[in-house]
């Protein structure tokens, strides 16, 4: 089959790849030349497109051009897009077969202030949480540490941890010249979760879960992600992953993170990505998370898979090596890192990349390499790259109010001209 996946840029899309690159033709949409999931002899096609956090209407025309002249099977979201193509869902289902849930549903999942009144709603845990609209409110907070949080933000860009007074200060000044406490936007003060974060991934057919795979994290990477896991068992998360299912009638891929105490079984959700996420470990464990996507997308039927082996351990390549320069390491921290990494010490110890695996896809070797001698010279770029590589996926505030607004009549009507670059 034809499979267009919506970016290529994020770890969700090349950890996608793994289990659909060998059984379909994929071509990938990106802003940027230089997107990792280029990088693929997994990949037929990258074609260049708008930005869709920065241009979303120029995005969903140039999207629906392709579907046009591609003759796709299947448009698979990745990230953040899912967003956009639960909007206009019905129109896209014209040109391929798509499975995401109502746009009420997604907009009431991703938000994070409507996450906690969903969980409110079906009685589910979550840390004690606040929510705020103005300086006065944020300033209310008195117990430390906490973390402030915009209610639309990937990869922890709107993600603040305050430790006291002065950093929540220092806080409301940043949110208040990014016209954050203007009384409109949504502002969560949270208290920090108890246990041990996981995240449960599970690919859902109108409202029934028909497979999940659970990650703990072994360490936190860019934005709070984590970067290294292990697979777990995950009882604990089960009902509340069927209860949301059952209450959105949810229909393709969701992620929910959480945290858990194993002594005293505590749970704690923490947010939602309502797509395709941490399949890699999932692969890894025998379980393909991104074709059962494609089946449900299709509308096939499908026998309930065997379940994933538990323990195998993963982490996701030269993300460590970026994380570890965000918090400040020099080269020769970042040198004896490729080491241990090489020689499969410390956290690489049996542990498989997500990322960048010779044996199963050469080419993704290229931009591990690119990245890692990249920061050894130059240990603050890293900065830049997260930046730029973020923003071709990312959904924040000002993306979500253009595309909850705009006419995109003319683009289903009228046959778009530009065809884009290709490789």
């Amino acid at each position: 089959m034809k499979i267009l996946l919506t970016e290529g840029s994020s770890a969700s899309c090349r950890q996608a790849l793994w289990g659909l690159g060998r059984n379909h033709e994929v071509d990938i949409l990106d802003p940027s030349p230089l997107c990792q999931c280029r990088f693929s002899r997994l990949v037929r096609r990258w074609y260049r497109c708008p930005s869709f956090s920065r241009e979303p209407r120029a995005y969903l025309a140039f999207l629906v051009d392709r579907l046009r002249r591609g003759h796709y099977d299947v448009l698979l979201p990745t990230h953040e897009q899912v967003y956009l193509l639960a909007r206009f869902q019905e129109e896209l289902r014209q040109y391929a077969a798509l499975a995401v849930p109502s746009f009420e549903a997604i907009e009431l999942m991703m938000g994070k202030a409507s996450f906690i009144r969903v969980l409110d709603q079906l009685g589910l845990p979550y840390p004690a949480t606040r929510i705020v609209r103005d300086r006065p409110g944020l300033l209310e907070a008195t117990t430390f540490p906490c973390f402030v949080k915009l209610a639309f933000s990937t990869a922890g860009e709107g993600v603040r941890a305050i430790g006291d007074r002065q950093q929540l200060e220092r806080c409301a000044d940043e949110f208040q010249a990014a016209g954050w406490l203007d009384g409109n936007a949504e502002i969560l003060v949270q208290a920090p979760a108890v246990g041990r974060k996981r995240a449960a991934t599970a690919i859902a057919r109108h409202g029934r879960i028909l497979a999940s795979h659970c990650v703990e994290t072994r360490a936190v990477g860019v934005g709070g992600s984590g970067m290294a896991e292990v697979g777990v068992d995950h009882q604990e998360i089960i009902q509340p992953l069927q209860r949301i299912a059952e209450h959105f009638q949810w229909h393709g891929a969701i992620c929910i993170e959480y945290f858990f105490e194993p002594e005293t079984g505590r749970v704690e959700l923490l947010e939602c990505n309502p797509r395709i996420a941490q399949s890699g470990n999932a692969w890894l464990s025998g379980l393909n998370l991104a074709e059962l996507l494609v089946d449900v997308s299709l509308d096939r039927p499908v026998e309930p898979p065997a379940p994933a082996r538990l323990g195998v351990r993963s982490h996701q390549g030269f993300l460590v090596l970026m994380a570890a320069a965000l918090n400040g390491a020099g080269r020769g921290e970042l040198l004896r890192e490729i080491i241990r990494a090489r020689r499969g010490k410390g956290l690489y110890r049996d542990s498989e990349n997500e990322l960048s695996r010779l044996g199963d896809d050469w080419l993704s070797v290229v931009p591990a390499t690119a990245v890692s001698a990249l920061l050894v010279a130059y240990p603050k770029a890293a900065q830049t790259l997260v930046r730029r590589t973020v923003l071709n996926y990312s959904l924040h505030q000002t993306a979500v109010e253009a595309m909850r607004t705009f006419d995109p009549s003319d683009i289903f009507s009228q046959p778009s001209e530009a065809s884009g670059t290709s490789t």
